[in-house]
């Protein structure tokens, strides 16, 4: 038997207090790496664990939550992880040694500080890596317990706790999150059914806001089956007074709490930020107050099935599911804040026969009209289906999810996944691209939104019912990354497929390769209206190659708009057997060429495959 359980055995455990908030309150300057202190200023830190132990502490955690190598790099500190974390160990270890109470040392692990991929860059094995590096010096400096604390996704803390189970399977690990205010029952279920199976030695809130969000936590996981839950508060929600956060939750209010939490079903708690000694000495009065020999009634359950990504509600969705050629068209949002070229331009293409609008998100990274209000334009004024292109240049990923639930809310339910032109290409240079997540990233987050969850893997209530798609370019330069950067978009959810333009045999030949993918391809036709397009194309668009006998026949062509027309409409017949649709992009803004094309589509039968 391990010693927290032994712990538990005898009664309520109680966890210490803030290090932050001590370590500030001992004259560290806000921004200075507090898990350096550990090197530079150990007896500092060994005094705040001190005070927490003296207070009645029985489990002090490390000096190391941001200990990993993000969080120490930083401050240019990568290079000392092993060492930071081993020395924060020992610290707590002498600081309970010289007490002579039976403490526990908790290892202080929190997220790596960056979004783990399928929504974020970093790759599992990277964030492995990093978890085994931390753990590996609080190991070596003799931690009893592990404490993975502060986690606000799920997929991260359960990738965090099965690192150190493999590393230290002696060792018991507490897994806790940061749950927000509204997340409820789901969320709590979630955590349950994900970290139970792992046989962490407790599930636990922490962080967030204040004691009463950290009572209703502890009430869902009970309710959801967790049969040991931590929780460890705020001191609740922080002001700024002289530039330093300060919390009003007083040391009397949380002996209160730690009574209700252990009411609720709690057997560990303590405080998370703004809480201090004094706190940690209150709650153990109230834990002397509270019956010792209360048994709570665990209330059984389990998740539910994860339920299955709503259908639908798209025309698109049930054209493509039907094996019906489609025919979209792109629209151009405006520059300024007068729509009806663009919407005229629509009415146009849906006289001619498309069915459907693809909708751009400023293109080539030119300031445009916002491409959810345009697309919700086109749907109720003109009554084409939108094809919303959206980038993740532009938002961070809570604006993605945002602008994707304002879209859902306006009808928009068709949603094309694209990473977004540099800005250095665009009207603003010098403009910041976000580039939060990937593609897949989005992707990723539109697979949860159907599922009624957030990028997190937090429930918010009703699923969505987006139809998303990605991005293939048939004539990119590396054609088997491309395949393989097609697979992973695939695997994150994608639906159907767009391609770039194609005018080269070659890149046409590789429409072959996606098709088997078993996914809906849409193919990219944009009929050349001069030489000097197929030019620029050609020269100046990354991905695009128009071979040089074509720009050769447009140079000579009398009628180059007239020819670019029975070129596009050449291509499409030639490659129809192995797509589901076409998508027509109007030259320079010519939605009348646009027009034609699509009308000669729809009339043309396709050649033999």
């Amino acid at each position: 038997m391990d010693r927290l359980t032994e712990l538990l055995a005898r009664g309520p455990v109680l966890f210490d207090g803030a290090m932050g908030t001590q370590l500030m309150r001992g004259g560290i300057p806000p921004g200075q790496c507090l898990e350096e202190l550990n090197l530079t200023q150990p007896a500092l830190v060994r005094s705040v664990h001190s005070d927490y132990i003296a207070a009645g502490a029985d489990v002090i955690e490390t000096n190391t939550f941001r200990a990993n190598r993000f969080g120490l790099g930083e401050h240019y500190l990568e290079s000392r992880v092993h060492e930071v974390n081993r020395a924060g160990a020992r610290l707590a270890a002498e600081a309970r040694n010289a007490s002579g109470r039976s403490v526990l040392v908790a290892g202080s692990i929190g997220p790596v500080g960056r979004p783990i991929e399928p929504v974020g860059a970093i790759k599992r094995s990277s964030a492995e890596r990093i978890f085994r590096e931390q753990a590996a010096g609080l190991l070596e400096g003799g931690v009893d317990l592990f404490c993975c604390e502060t986690f606000s996704v799920i997929a991260e803390l359960e990738l965090a706790v099965r690192v150190l189970q493999q590393l230290a399977p002696e060792i018991p690990v507490v897994a806790s999150l940061s749950f927000g205010e509204e997340a409820g029952e789901e969320a709590a279920a979630n955590a349950v059914a994900t970290l139970l199976p792992l046989g962490v030695a407790a599930i636990g809130v922490n962080c967030g806001s204040g004691p009463e969000a950290a009572l209703e936590a502890v009430r869902h996981l009970i309710r959801a089956g967790a049969p040991t839950v931590l929780a460890m508060p705020n001191a609740g929600l922080p002001q700024r007074v002289g530039g330093r956060l300060q919390y009003t939750a007083s040391p009397d209010y949380f002996a209160d709490a730690a009574t209700r939490l252990l009411e609720a079903g709690a057997r560990l708690v303590g405080g998370c930020c703004g809480t201090g000694p004094e706190h940690v000495a209150a709650m153990r009065r109230g834990l002397r107050r509270a019956s010792r020999t209360a048994v709570r009634v665990a209330i059984p359950g389990s998740r539910p099935a994860p339920a299955a990504p709503a259908v639908p509600a798209s025309a698109l969705a049930r054209e493509l599911g039907q094996g019906r050629f489609v025919v979209s068209v792109e629209l151009t949002p405006p520059r300024g804040i007068d729509p009806r070229r663009m919407l005229a331009g629509a009415r146009l293409l849906k006289e001619a026969g498309a069915g459907y609008a693809n909708v751009t998100d400023a293109p080539m990274a030119r300031l445009r009209m916002g491409v959810i209000s345009c697309a919700a334009l086109v749907q109720q004024q003109v009554g084409l289906e939108a094809i919303a292109h959206f980038t993740c240049r532009d938002r961070n990923v809570m604006a993605i999810q945002s602008d994707l639930i304002g879209a859902h809310a306006l009808g928009v339910r068709n949603v094309l996944a694209l990473r977004g032109d540099p800005p250095a290409v665009g009207d603003y240079p010098h403009a910041t691209a976000v580039w939060d997540v990937s593609t897949v990233g989005l992707l990723t987050i539109l697979a949860n939104l159907n599922r009624g969850l957030d990028a997190n893997g937090n429930p918010i209530g009703e699923r969505a019912a987006f139809f998303f798609g990605a991005a293939f370019n048939p004539g990119a330069p590396d054609s088997a990354r491309e395949l393989r950067l097609l697979q992973r978009k695939i695997a994150a959810g994608a639906a159907f497929l767009v391609t770039n333009p194609v005018y080269d045999p070659e890149a046409a030949q590789r429409l072959h390769q996606a098709s088997a993918c078993g996914v809906p391809l849409l193919v990219g036709v944009m009929p050349l209206t001069s030489h000097r397009l197929a030019e620029y194309l050609h020269h100046e668009v990354p991905g695009i190659s128009v071979p040089e006998g074509l720009r050769e026949r447009m140079r000579r062509a009398s009628d180059p708009v007239r020819l670019g027309i029975e070129l596009a409409v050449e291509q499409l017949a030639e490659v129809r057997a192995v797509v589901q649709g076409v998508y027509v992009i109007p030259p320079a803004g010519r939605y009348d060429v646009a027009a034609e094309v699509v009308a000669r589509s729809l009339a043309a039968p396709p050649l033999p495959a």
